[in-house]
Parts: structure tokens; C-alpha cells; sequence
């Protein structure tokens, strides 16, 4: 699911923008344009999923179909001819982009849907979650080398390279490692529980209900600060490598770009047992706050790491600024699956798939808003990419500002935010306390039922 999200955009900078030399901004719109149109479709996914009662479960079909026709249309992507006009290419890869994310949605929102309902309990969740983030991690070292692994001499040219490249990421990972969760996992049966729930409501109603979810709305906050605010500063640094740190060398950017995607996912990996340990020892809120201040001062360190005079020194970023992507699929999910349970105390309904859905909106929303920006701030701070190593000082120095003082100040934003969020561990517990002794009620009433009717019989 993470190369499915993530891919696309990695790989179109570097081969539509850097290679082709398509228009920045035009290069962000199709790209902005199919997450924005495919990003409406999330609630309603999540919606569909909660209502699905097949014999193969609720999430499974969803997965399992999904899987493949993403795998077919990610292949797709990187055929595109390279004697097009710069019109045709950008039409070419929004439409393939825009069928592609539809496609992704109908398989993240229900896999997602299946690791929420894992557990029940507080802090379990959180494992989960970080066992889950441990393959987000495994394959954030990976994606990076995709463009250099295409630009290796053993294919006649780069465009040959991208296509090989890319049906092999969409075959064996989209496609084959996509489908496995549908195959082997299991979902949860609670059929007393079932019996309990309120006859079914449409998806516009479920939706009017999350308005008046204040953690909900919080958490949503959160996510679009460091998805959409912390992305397109983050967004600066592969600029910076080529253009700043090696004089428009795409190839050796490149490489550097991947080096430090390595980086920080070698530390998120290593950050996953010591934020699960925060959250169990402080809390989840807590943690996240001591999360945001080591990326505002990460934020401060990025001036001075990205530098021509000593390019190695970006591995050091990752130490402050990866807690806080490790925290985007490990603690807000996990307190995602709390606020599920208020939701069902209240509703007395389970509906992680609207949850999920929405959730998936917003991230889709966020990097959306991390593409235009990025594409529009470039375009207007003077960046060409014909000029090459030609580029000005001033938009060079820009980019600096946008990457290092733009990570302050979201996550600062970030930390404020935090103060208005009440579900903690000790409310959290209470609910799910609540939930048990009504499950366990409804049993006992079911069994009751079911005796009566024997002894009239």
C-alpha cells in the first residue's frame, strides 16, 4: 500500500519533470487532480466496505480486486511515449494517474479498515500500528533507488528503464504482496454485537454524525499539518540536492535523495519500539508532542545540513524529522481506532470504514495540497529546470527557507493543536470498559432470548 500511495509522485518529479522537462506547476495539477477526484471517493469506499456482508467478509473482495487493477494501471503510468508533445504526456499521465489512484483507494481504505480491527485494547493498538509501519519503513528505503535503478546502464536509455522498473514494482509489490492480505487475513465475526447495532444508515447521515466528533476533527488537523504543511516543505529537499548541493546533477541528486530516504527510514525503524514505549509510558498525546518539538528543532538543523561543502551531513536529518512520519502510521491511526470506539458508544454502530475513508480523504487532500504548492512555490520563487545548475540565488534560497523554517513552523502549529485534544488513555480505557459490559449484556440477553424460545417450544 505504500509504494501504491507514495510511487507515482516519487517517480514523475524525477522522470516527467527532471527528464522530459515538463512544467512544474503543470506537472503538480496532474498530479493534484487525480488524488483530489479519487480523495471524494474515500468515505463513500469506507462506507461500502461496513455494509458488505460477502461470504469472503466485509474488507477482502475490496482488497483483493483492487490489488491487481492498481497493479495494471501503475504499470501503465511509465509507457508513456517520449516523441509526445508536452500536452499529450501530461494528459496521458493524469488520466492513467486519476484511473490509478481510484483503483488504490478501494484497496487502502479496507486494508487499513482490517489493521483497526485487530484489537480492542489501548496500547495494543499502537503495537499494531508499529508493526505495520515497520514494512511502511522497509519500503520507504526502497522507493527512492527506483529512478536510479532505471537510469542503470543496463537499459538502453532511461525511458526503457522506467518501464521495466515500474511494471516490476507494480507486478510483485502492488500486485502480488497487495493481494496477500486478502488471501491470509483474517476479519473479526461478532455476530451478537451485529444483532446490537441500529438498522443501517445512509453514508450522507454517517458523515453529518463526524461533525460533532471533536477528536475526530483534531486528529484529522493533525494529519493535514504534517501530510500536507510538513510534505511540501519536505518537498524542497530534492530540489536542494540537484540544484543546491550538486549543480543540477539529476543522477547524482538522485542517488543522495535515496541515501537520505535510507536514512530516515533505517531510524524510523529504529524509532518504532521507542515511540511505542513513549505511548505506553506517558501516553499517546504526550508522545506525539515530543514528537513535534524534535521536528521544529530538525527544522532549525536543516539549514545548516544541506550544504555543497559537506552533502553527507543529510543523513543527520533523519535523526530529528523522522519520528514524526513514524508517528503518521503508528499513533494517529492508533488513536484513530480509539475515537472508533467513542463513536460506537455513542452510535452503537462500528464504522472504521467511514473512519478510514474519511481519514484517507484528508491524507489524499494533504498531499494534494503538497504537490500545488511545491509545483506553485517553485514557479514563483524563479526555479526553471532548462537552467540546470544556471539556477538564481535567490531561488535557491528560498527553497532553503521553505524546507527548514516551513518545518517549524507546522510543526509548532502542530503542538498548539495538540492542546485541544481530551481522548486520552484513562478515557479511552472507561469506553472500552463500557463497550465490553454492553457486548457482554447482549450476549447474555441473546442467550436468554434463545432459551425462552426453547422452553416455549
Amino acid at each position: 500500500m505504500y509504494f501504491a500511495n507514495q510511487s507515482v509522485s516519487i517517480l514523475a518529479v524525477p522522470f516527467y519533470q527532471m527528464t522530459l522537462g515538463v512544467d512544474p506547476f503543470l506537472l503538480s495539477l496532474a498530479l493534484t487532480i487525480p488524488i483530489i477526484v479519487s480523495t471524494f471517493l474515500s468515505p463513500w469506499v469506507g462506507h461500502l466496505s461496513d455494509q458488505c456482508r460477502s461470504r469472503y467478509g466485509r474488507r477482502r473482495p475490496f482488497i483483493f480486486v483492487a490489488s491487481w487493477l492498481s497493479c495494471l494501471l501503475f504499470g501503465l503510468i511509465w509507457m508513456v511515449p517520449s516523441n509526445w508533445s508536452e500536452f499529450w504526456q501530461l494528459s496521458y499521465f493524469a488520466v492513467l494517474s486519476l484511473l490509478f489512484y481510484i483503483a488504490v483507494v478501494f484497496m487502502s481504505v479496507p486494508l487499513t479498515c482490517l489493521s483497526y480491527e485487530l484489537s480492542s485494547d489501548h496500547h495494543e493498538r499502537t503495537e499494531i500500528m508499529g508493526f505495520t509501519t515497520y514494512f511502511i519503513k522497509l519500503g520507504s528505503m526502497l522507493y527512492q533507488w527506483l529512478f536510479p535503478l532505471a537510469q542503470l546502464a543496463i537499459f538502453s536509455s532511461v525511458f526503457i528503464g522506467m518501464q521495466f522498473v515500474g511494471w516490476g514494482v507494480a507486478v510483485f509489490i502492488i500486485g502480488l504482496m497487495g493481494m496477500l492480505p486478502a488471501l491470509f487475513s483474517k476479519e473479526p465475526t461478532q455476530p451478537t454485537i451485529q444483532q446490537m447495532l441500529k438498522p443501517r444508515v445512509g453514508l450522507i447521515v454517517s458523515l453529518m454524525t463526524l461533525r460533532h466528533n471533536r477528536s475526530f476533527q483534531l486528529l484529522l488537523l493533525l494529519t493535514f499539518l504534517q501530510l500536507g504543511g510538513g510534505a511540501f516543505t519536505a518537498s524542497m529537499d530534492y530540489y536542494l540536492l540537484v540544484y543546491f548541493m550538486f549543480d543540477g546533477d539529476i543522477a547524482t541528486g538522485s542517488v543522495y535523495k535515496a541515501v537520505l530516504s535510507m536514512a530516515f527510514a533505517i531510524v524510523g525503524l529504529l524509532s518504532i519500539p521507542l515511540i511505542a514505549s513513549w505511548s505506553s509510558r506517558l501516553g499517546k498525546i504526550q508522545a506525539l508532542r515530543i514528537i513535534y518539538w524534535l521536528t521544529a528543532l530538525g527544522g532549525v538543523l536543516k539549514w545548516f545540513l544541506f550544504t555543497p561543502n559537506m552533502p553527507w551531513l543529510i543523513v543527520f536529518d533523519a535523526l530529528s524529522c523522522t519520528a514524526v512520519w513514524t508517528a503518521m502510521t503508528m499513533l494517529i491511526p492508533s488513536m484513530i481506532a480509539d475515537v472508533c470506539d467513542e463513536d460506537e458508544l455513542h452510535h452503537h454502530q462500528r464504522r472504521e470504514g467511514l473512519f478510514v475513508g474519511s481519514h484517507n480523504w484528508v491524507v489524499n487532500i494533504s498531499m494534494a495540497f503538497a504537490l500545488l504548492a511545491s509545483g506553485l512555490s517553485l514557479n514563483l520563487i524563479g526555479f526553471d529546470a532548462e537552467l540546470g545548475a544556471l539556477q538564481s540565488g535567490t531561488s535557491l534560497l528560498n527553497m532553503r527557507l521553505i524546507l527548514s523554517l516551513g518545518t517549524v513552523i507546522f510543526a509548532l502549529l502542530s503542538v498548539y493543536c495538540l492542546r485541544f485534544y481530551g481522548l486520552d488513555s484513562k478515557q479511552s480505557r472507561r469506553i472500552r470498559q463500557q463497550l465490553d459490559n454492553r457486548y457482554q449484556n447482549g450476549r447474555q440477553k441473546a442467550q436468554d432470548d434463545s432459551n425462552n424460545a426453547m422452553l416455549k417450544v
